[in-house]
């Protein structure tokens, strides 16, 4: 391994010993898996298209809009 990936893994594992930052990274990767993109690798599924994306994005954002304006 290289110097500056030991050094890398080193400071992820130190920083990721603390609770706090734990839970930040729980919270990130729930987030992450809710994607499409990753939903659709899980299943082993090829993404259709850009277009595919597009629409579940925008959809996203749209549901997204309407629950902050509330």
């Amino acid at each position: 391994m290289h110097m500056y990936h030991k050094s890398r893994y080193r400071a992820r594992k130190k920083y990721y010993e603390k609770e706090e930052n734990k839970e930040k990274k729980r919270i990130y990767m729930r987030a992450y898996e809710k994607r499409p993109e990753v939903i659709a690798r899980k299943r082993k599924r090829p993404v259709a298209s850009n277009e595919w994306l597009h629409a579940l994005n925008v959809e996203r954002f749209i549901n997204y809009e309407k629950e902050t304006q509330r």
